[in-house]
Protein backbone atom coordinates (compact mmCIF):
# COMPACT_ATOMS: atom_id res chain seq x y z
CA UNK A 1 0.00 0.00 0.00
CA UNK A 2 1.16 3.30 -0.78
CA UNK A 3 1.80 5.90 2.27
CA UNK A 4 1.99 9.17 1.42
CA UNK A 5 4.96 10.92 2.33
CA UNK A 6 3.77 14.44 2.86
CA UNK A 7 5.17 16.46 5.81
CA UNK A 8 3.02 17.93 8.49
CA UNK A 9 3.98 21.49 6.51
CA UNK A 10 2.27 19.33 3.41
CA UNK A 11 -0.41 17.75 5.39
CA UNK A 12 -1.30 21.34 5.95
CA UNK A 13 -0.64 23.20 2.54
CA UNK A 14 -3.20 20.12 1.14
CA UNK A 15 -5.73 20.89 3.80
CA UNK A 16 -5.75 24.62 3.15
CA UNK A 17 -6.48 24.00 -0.28
CA UNK A 18 -9.22 22.13 0.41
CA UNK A 19 -10.76 24.61 2.48
CA UNK A 20 -10.36 26.96 -0.38
CA UNK A 21 -12.56 24.19 -2.50
CA UNK A 22 -9.63 23.25 -5.26
CA UNK A 23 -11.26 20.17 -6.46
CA UNK A 24 -7.54 18.73 -6.90
CA UNK A 25 -6.80 18.68 -3.70
CA UNK A 26 -9.32 17.26 -2.71
CA UNK A 27 -8.76 14.32 -5.17
CA UNK A 28 -5.14 14.12 -4.08
CA UNK A 29 -6.38 13.74 -0.39
CA UNK A 30 -8.54 11.51 -1.30
CA UNK A 31 -6.55 8.87 -3.42
CA UNK A 32 -3.55 9.69 -0.47
CA UNK A 33 -5.62 8.65 2.74
CA UNK A 34 -8.40 6.57 1.63
CA UNK A 35 -7.11 3.60 1.45
CA UNK A 36 -5.13 3.59 4.34
CA UNK A 37 -7.91 4.78 6.23
CA UNK A 38 -10.05 1.74 4.83
CA UNK A 39 -7.44 0.09 5.98
CA UNK A 40 -7.50 1.17 9.55
CA UNK A 41 -10.99 1.20 9.89
CA UNK A 42 -11.37 -2.78 8.96
CA UNK A 43 -8.64 -3.18 11.63
CA UNK A 44 -10.37 -1.22 14.60
CA UNK A 45 -13.64 -3.43 13.58
CA UNK A 46 -12.44 -6.78 14.91
CA UNK A 47 -13.97 -8.90 11.97
CA UNK A 48 -16.89 -7.03 13.25
CA UNK A 49 -18.07 -6.54 9.69
CA UNK A 50 -17.11 -6.94 5.66
CA UNK A 51 -15.43 -4.75 3.87
CA UNK A 52 -18.41 -2.62 2.79
CA UNK A 53 -19.18 -1.69 6.10
CA UNK A 54 -15.45 0.04 6.41
CA UNK A 55 -16.13 1.58 2.96
CA UNK A 56 -19.39 2.74 4.95
CA UNK A 57 -17.88 4.58 7.56
CA UNK A 58 -14.88 5.96 5.39
CA UNK A 59 -17.49 7.51 3.12
CA UNK A 60 -19.12 9.17 6.70
CA UNK A 61 -15.82 10.48 7.48
CA UNK A 62 -15.41 11.70 4.00
CA UNK A 63 -18.87 13.19 4.06
CA UNK A 64 -18.43 15.09 7.34
CA UNK A 65 -15.39 16.63 6.27
CA UNK A 66 -16.89 18.41 3.20
CA UNK A 67 -20.36 19.09 5.30
CA UNK A 68 -20.99 21.98 7.39
CA UNK A 69 -18.64 24.46 5.60
CA UNK A 70 -15.82 22.11 5.89
CA UNK A 71 -16.12 22.57 9.47
CA UNK A 72 -14.63 18.94 11.04
CA UNK A 73 -11.85 19.79 8.34
CA UNK A 74 -11.44 23.47 10.00
CA UNK A 75 -10.86 21.30 13.52
CA UNK A 76 -7.97 19.45 12.19
CA UNK A 77 -4.82 21.01 13.74
CA UNK A 78 -1.30 19.87 12.47
CA UNK A 79 0.51 20.61 15.34
CA UNK A 80 -1.83 17.91 17.39
CA UNK A 81 -1.32 14.71 14.93
CA UNK A 82 -0.72 13.91 11.01
CA UNK A 83 -3.91 13.92 9.08
CA UNK A 84 -4.10 10.02 9.21
CA UNK A 85 -4.58 10.14 12.82
CA UNK A 86 -7.00 13.02 12.98
CA UNK A 87 -9.18 11.16 10.01
CA UNK A 88 -9.04 7.60 12.29
CA UNK A 89 -10.39 9.22 14.96
CA UNK A 90 -13.48 10.74 13.02
CA UNK A 91 -13.86 7.07 12.00
CA UNK A 92 -13.45 5.80 15.63
CA UNK A 93 -16.20 7.99 16.47
CA UNK A 94 -18.47 6.61 13.51
CA UNK A 95 -17.81 3.44 14.56
CA UNK A 96 -18.49 3.84 18.08
CA UNK A 97 -21.98 5.67 17.33
CA UNK A 98 -22.97 2.75 14.88
CA UNK A 99 -22.75 0.70 17.58
CA UNK A 100 -24.70 2.76 20.59
CA UNK A 101 -27.09 3.24 17.60
CA UNK A 102 -27.09 -0.87 16.86
CA UNK A 103 -27.27 -1.82 20.78
CA UNK A 104 -30.24 0.92 21.11
CA UNK A 105 -32.06 -0.69 18.24
CA UNK A 106 -31.32 -4.16 19.76
CA UNK A 107 -33.16 -2.72 23.02
CA UNK A 108 -36.32 -1.90 21.47
CA UNK A 109 -36.51 -4.72 19.22
CA UNK A 110 -36.67 -6.80 22.25
CA UNK A 111 -38.98 -4.73 24.08
CA UNK A 112 -41.25 -4.70 21.84
CA UNK A 113 -40.51 -8.49 21.00
CA UNK A 114 -40.81 -8.88 24.90
CA UNK A 115 -44.39 -6.90 24.85
CA UNK A 116 -45.70 -8.58 21.75
CA UNK A 117 -45.16 -12.13 23.65
CA UNK A 118 -46.75 -11.17 26.74
CA UNK A 119 -49.98 -9.27 24.99
CA UNK A 120 -50.17 -12.78 23.17
CA UNK A 121 -51.20 -14.39 26.79
CA UNK A 122 -48.25 -16.20 26.81
CA UNK A 123 -48.27 -14.93 30.62
CA UNK A 124 -45.93 -13.93 33.33
CA UNK A 125 -43.62 -16.43 33.15
CA UNK A 126 -41.65 -14.97 30.35
CA UNK A 127 -41.34 -12.10 32.21
CA UNK A 128 -40.16 -13.67 35.39
CA UNK A 129 -37.90 -15.93 33.76
CA UNK A 130 -36.32 -13.08 32.08
CA UNK A 131 -35.85 -11.42 35.40
CA UNK A 132 -34.49 -13.91 37.23
CA UNK A 133 -32.09 -14.26 34.28
CA UNK A 134 -30.50 -10.98 35.56
CA UNK A 135 -30.20 -12.05 39.17
CA UNK A 136 -27.03 -13.43 40.41
CA UNK A 137 -26.90 -17.34 41.29
CA UNK A 138 -27.62 -16.39 45.18
CA UNK A 139 -29.69 -13.87 44.66
CA UNK A 140 -31.78 -16.27 42.22
CA UNK A 141 -32.12 -18.93 45.20
CA UNK A 142 -33.02 -16.48 47.51
CA UNK A 143 -35.71 -14.67 45.61
CA UNK A 144 -36.72 -18.39 44.85
CA UNK A 145 -37.05 -19.64 48.05
CA UNK A 146 -37.90 -16.66 50.18
CA UNK A 147 -39.34 -14.37 48.46
CA UNK A 148 -41.75 -16.38 46.09
CA UNK A 149 -41.66 -19.63 47.84
CA UNK A 150 -41.52 -21.29 44.61
CA UNK A 151 -38.73 -23.87 45.68
CA UNK A 152 -37.86 -25.68 48.72
CA UNK A 153 -33.64 -26.16 49.01
CA UNK A 154 -33.14 -29.05 50.76
CA UNK A 155 -29.58 -27.61 51.62
CA UNK A 156 -29.82 -23.97 52.81
CA UNK A 157 -26.83 -21.90 53.89
CA UNK A 158 -27.75 -19.94 57.26
CA UNK A 159 -28.41 -16.52 55.95
CA UNK A 160 -27.85 -14.12 58.50
CA UNK A 161 -30.34 -11.05 59.20
CA UNK A 162 -28.09 -8.26 57.49
CA UNK A 163 -27.40 -10.75 54.67
CA UNK A 164 -30.60 -11.32 53.84
CA UNK A 165 -31.57 -7.72 54.37
CA UNK A 166 -29.10 -7.39 51.47
CA UNK A 167 -29.98 -9.79 49.15
CA UNK A 168 -33.87 -8.47 49.35
CA UNK A 169 -32.64 -5.23 48.82
CA UNK A 170 -30.63 -5.83 46.09
CA UNK A 171 -33.54 -8.22 44.33
CA UNK A 172 -36.31 -5.70 45.10
CA UNK A 173 -33.66 -2.79 43.32
CA UNK A 174 -33.32 -4.73 40.12
CA UNK A 175 -37.14 -6.03 40.59
CA UNK A 176 -38.49 -2.24 39.99
CA UNK A 177 -35.78 -1.52 37.27
CA UNK A 178 -36.95 -4.41 35.32
CA UNK A 179 -40.85 -4.17 36.04
CA UNK A 180 -41.57 -0.48 36.65
CA UNK A 181 -39.07 0.94 34.09
CA UNK A 182 -41.69 -0.72 31.81
CA UNK A 183 -44.55 0.75 33.04
CA UNK A 184 -42.89 4.38 32.63
CA UNK A 185 -42.08 3.56 29.41
CA UNK A 186 -45.66 2.61 28.40
CA UNK A 187 -46.91 5.63 29.71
Amino acid sequence: MYRPSFSPYEEERLVARCLRGEDTAWEMMFHLYHPQLVSIITGFMHGEGAMEQAEEIAAAVWSSLCGEAYARLRQYDPQVGRLLGYLASMARREIRRRRRLKRTRYSRECMAARKEATSDEIGGGLILQEFLATLTRREREFCMSDLLKQSKLTVRSEVFSANEWQLRSRVLKKFRMCFLQDDIQDN
